[in-house]
This record gives C-alpha cells, sequence and structure tokens, in this order.
C-alpha cells in the first residue's frame, strides 16, 4: 500500500533500512534488528524502559505511518465525531493539548488515565509535531493504537502538522524534518508529509464540545455545518502560504484560522500579537459559532496559559485552553493538563486520582453561579450528557501525583 507522490508516481518502499536515506550506518544496523512494528502495548514498555533507544526499524516506522495515512484518506470531512464512552470501570474521552516532542508526558498521561481502548478513548489536539525530541515515537504510538483500535485514538491537526513549520530548525521553533531525517531517514519523513496533510482539523464529542487546536473564525459564515461540507481538496493539504494572505479565499483563511488563531478578551476578531495574518477572536464568535451550532463549549490548545496552569477558561466559560506539555521546551515552568469528558451517569463513580504536591481541591457550584478558575469569571454553559474534570501534571519539577478539578456546573440542573 503506498502513496502518490505529488507527481502521481507512487514512491518506492526503501529496499532496505541499511539504504535508507539520512541514516549512518551503526544507527541504521541497530534500526535492522528491530524487525517489523511492535505492538502498541509492547511498543509503549518498550519507550517507557528505553525512551532513547529507537524503537523500530525505518522500514517498520515508514509502513505504519503509510497505513495509518491510508486509514485517514477514508475521512472524507475535516470534522469528526467522537461519542462518550458509557462502558467500562472509568468510560471517558481524554482531551490532550500541545506535547511537542514532550514523550514522558504522554507516557505519563498513558499510564494514569490508561491506554487507548474502547472505554478510554483520546483526542490529541494537534502539535505533537516540532520543539521537543520525540515527537516520531509519540506518532509511532498513537498510530499503533489507532490502527489496532480506530475509535480509541483521534488525531487533528496543528499549525506544526505541516512541512512549513517542520522545515525550520529546532533553533526557530521547528525540528520534526532534522529527527526524522536522524532517526529514520528522509522516507518516513515523506511519509509523514502526508500524512499530516489528510489528519481532520475539528472535532465534535458528544454532540456538546467542540475541539479545534488554533480557534475560531474571521469568516462569520464559518458555521460548523459549513466546516463539515468543506470539500477535501480545501483541508486536505498544508495551511496557505502566509505571505499570500490577501488572496485567500474565505476556505483558505478558515483552514489557517483553525491552526493559529487564539482567543482575546474583548469582541471581534483583531490582528494577533503573533504577527502576519494570524488574527485573535473574541467572546462574541466563541458565542454565536457555539450558539449556532448547539454546542456548550469549545476546547483549543496552541498556547501555554500565561497563568503557567495547564488549562484557562475564557469568554464567559465558553472556551476552554488544554495545553499538555509540562515545563514546555524545558524553560516555561507550566503544568501540563487534559480535560476529561466523562458521561454524565458514570462521571459520580469515576475513581478518584490519588492528590499529591499540587493543591488539592475540586471546583463545585450550581448553574448561573459565578466561578473563578485560572482567571476567568461567569456562567458556565450546560452540559446536558457529559461531565467535565480536569487534571494537571508536572513531571519536570518531579511533582507526579495529580490535582484533578470537577466543574459540575457545566452541568444541566438535574
Amino acid at each position: 500500500r503506498q502513496l502518490p507522490r505529488e507527481d502521481g508516481a507512487p514512491p518506492p518502499l526503501a529496499p532496505s533500512v541499511a539504504q535508507a536515506p539520512g541514516l549512518d550506518a551503526n544507527r541504521a544496523g541497530r534500526c535492522a534488528a528491530l524487525g517489523p512494528p511492535p505492538g502498541p502495548e509492547e511498543l509503549f514498555e518498550r519507550l517507557r524502559a528505553n525512551p532513547t533507544e529507537i524503537p523500530m526499524s525505518a522500514l517498520a516506522a515508514e509502513q505504519t505511518i503509510r497505513d495509518l495515512t491510508e486509514l485517514f484518506q477514508g475521512v472524507h470531512s475535516p470534522v469528526i465525531d467522537v461519542p462518550v464512552p458509557v462502558s467500562g470501570d472509568d468510560p471517558k474521552v481524554v482531551v490532550v493539548g500541545d506535547t511537542h516532542g514532550q514523550l514522558q508526558d504522554v507516557l505519563h498521561i498513558f499510564s494514569v488515565h490508561g491506554l487507548p481502548s474502547d472505554s478510554v478513548v483520546y483526542v490529541f489536539n494537534g502539535d505533537i509535531a516540532d520543539r521537543g525530541p520525540f515527537a516520531c515515537e509519540i506518532f509511532l504510538l498513537l498510530a499503533l493504537f489507532k490502527l489496532r483500535r480506530p475509535g480509541s485514538v483521534h488525531l487533528l491537526r496543528g499549525n506544526h502538522e505541516n512541512e512549513q513549520m517542520n522545515k525550520r530548525p529546532f533553533t526557530q521553533g521547528g525540528g520534526f524534518q532534522e529527527e526524522c531525517l536522524d532517526k529514520y531517514g528522509s522516507a518516513v519523513r515523506e511519509a509523514f508529509r502526508h500524512l499530516f496533510k489528510v489528519l481532520p482539523l475539528f472535532a465534535v464529542i458528544g454532540e456538546e464540545v467542540f475541539v479545534v487546536h488554533g480557534g475560531l473564525f474571521r469568516t462569520p459564515s464559518a458555521s460548523l455545518a459549513r466546516l463539515r461540507r468543506l470539500p477535501q481538496r480545501a483541508w486536505q493539504r498544508s495551511y496557505p502560504d502566509p505571505k499570500k494572505h490577501e488572496q485567500w479565499s474565505e476556505e483558505e483563511q478558515i483552514i489557517f484560522d483553525a491552526q493559529w488563531a487564539d482567543p482575546h478578551d474583548g469582541l471581534g476578531c483583531v490582528p494577533s500579537k503573533r504577527g502576519g495574518p494570524a488574527m485573535m477572536f473574541g467572546s462574541d464568535v466563541t458565542r454565536n459559532f457555539l450558539d449556532e451550532a448547539g454546542l456548550a463549549l469549545c476546547i483549543r490548545a496552541h498556547r501555554a496559559p500565561e497563568t503557567l496552569r495547564g488549562y484557562e477558561f475564557m469568554h464567559e466559560g465558553r472556551l476552554m485552553t488544554v495545553f499538555s506539555a509540562s515545563d514546555y521546551g524545558g524553560v516555561v515552568g507550566n503544568r501540563g493538563a487534559v480535560a476529561l469528558l466523562r458521561p454524565a451517569a458514570a462521571a459520580a463513580a469515576a475513581p478518584p486520582l490519588q492528590s499529591g504536591p499540587l493543591p488539592p481541591g475540586q471546583d463545585e457550584f450550581r448553574d448561573g453561579a459565578a466561578l473563578s478558575v485560572a482567571g476567568a469569571q461567569g456562567p458556565f454553559p450546560p452540559l446536558r450528557k457529559t461531565r467535565l474534570f480536569v487534571v494537571e501534571h508536572d513531571l519536570y519539577r518531579g511533582l507526579l501525583d495529580l490535582n484533578e478539578r470537577c466543574f459540575p456546573a457545566l452541568a444541566a440542573s438535574e
């Protein structure tokens, strides 16, 4: 099973690992000894035991990414619908924000919340690639789980799952191309390039929560219904050239904003602090989009909260940022977090997590009451079918215990 090249010709698989471009002889020899792809649980244990060792051969990595790409090529809309599981010991959807190659955060999240399964479903909300040293291994681990159980892992595209960013060196906020070439060779890098173009951009969880990497849109007509109808040619591509933003179509604006937009505290859309054609969207944009779609909450990622928490609420509680790379880049000093969405009927019976050095406690309130969480105040909208929890972690400061916060005011009155 091979992917077409840009010119339409199928790229050949590397005839042998030793011949894979971009690998030195010693590294190629070690890869060759690893054989075919391991199972996902085996790879998880390999990475936990020896995270710095290359866990599979270049040929196995290439085939794994190509198989995953073929699976995503069957997705015809940039919006995926993710049901919340209702059976199992602790059924839930786990939303993971930026990880940027920080493998230890991902291994810790899996260790705490469970490996992907029919009852523990993961949504990775983009920006696995670049900046950190182990993005290839994170992608390969997620790929094996998704190929085993497609409904247990969902991958969305961030602004760093794009060739423009990946070509940058580590010192300029990129590095994924360097990582691929150093570990696995150019054939694997090419396979990732094709994969990134077909990753979906949006998810709707439990018919109540909208998930996007960057944010909402400067285009007023960018409703959920319109997103679902976007033609494949419009979204199965890298984001448009920022230097040509004056010539962008509305579809190109939507694709760019989905990966690059940030929120601000005011109204409307304003130029972003990031510069270039990037925009910031206000609370009215969030409210109008969610109300028209019949949704309660938007979860995004894309930047670490200035509070250095792993999450942040804005826009009267209807916009939540979740950032999962703790002590981002080894210099930021932030916590990481994941959001958990549990079915309402099972949330009360969920097993408690062990509280530790992070401040323990739960935030509870009633509909219509004001709440102050991570700097945001306001009434939270009703989640009628699910309950929202947040779990923070901070691996790089040695705080391995967790603090779980429950937001029952996001639930409708019983």
